[in-house]
């Protein structure tokens, strides 16, 4: 193991928590759980027992950047967050494609599906590729996002999308990578999940451009 791997490599892991009680405070679109729990630390000594609340998706997500290869454009939608209500300029977010995993689903059929329901694109699992897993806020989230990019013929993409079932109303567009990458760095965009993926793709082009040739 080299000194990089070993400074990166995880000191503690599950077996180091106690989780001393979990309780089920609220449910409703989504769910909050309370949880008591210490672990080891960093000097060796046991943390006295904590309270946390946790806001529970009771799933994982998926987020999906649509990128047209032959004119490097990808796919945007713009819609409400109540989340970003204290934003100083809009809770109107820019962001990519995204949403929650349904029971029965991998994230390759939650991929595929919410890209029909998003931005009215069909894409298969060849068109995938897979890059990241992160967690967005994970001191009081217990959501988990597996992002991928998909190889999309952009060049019908619609103006409006989402499902009126979910009573989503998004605005869609495209626009050129690079473009998108200076809104990034300006602060238009500030979704870290689309942030994420932009810069992903803006300094791996040829790492994903090599995936869809095999």
């Amino acid at each position: 193991m080299s000194n990089t791997d070993n400074l990166f490599s995880p000191r503690f892991f599950h077996k180091d928590v106690t989780i001393h009680k979990k309780e089920r405070m609220f449910k409703s679109y989504f769910a909050m759980d309370s949880y008591d729990v210490s672990y080891k630390r960093f000097d060796g000594k046991e943390s006295p027992i904590v309270t946390r609340e946790l806001f529970e998706r009771d799933s994982y997500a998926v987020a999906v950047l649509a990128w047209d290869e032959k004119t490097d454009e990808i796919a945007l939608i713009e819609q409400f967050r109540p989340g970003a209500l204290s934003d100083p300029v809009t809770p109107w977010l820019i962001e990519i494609v995204a949403g929650i995993i349904d029971k029965g689903e991998s994230t390759v059929q939650t991929a595929i599906r919410e890209a029909k329901e998003e931005i009215g694109v069909n894409i298969s699992e060849n068109d995938l590729f897979c890059f990241k897993t992160v967690y967005p806020s994970p001191g009081c989230i217990t959501e988990k996002v597996t992002l991928y990019v998909a190889k999309t013929d952009l060049s019908h993409l619609g103006n409006h999308g989402g499902l009126e079932s979910e009573c989503e109303d998004m605005r869609v567009f495209k626009a050129k990578l690079s473009d998108a990458y200076e809104q990034v760095l300006h602060g238009r965009i500030n979704n870290s999940i689309a942030m994420i993926g932009i810069l992903y793709l803006m300094h791996n082009k040829e790492e994903v451009l090599k995936h869809f040739a095999k």
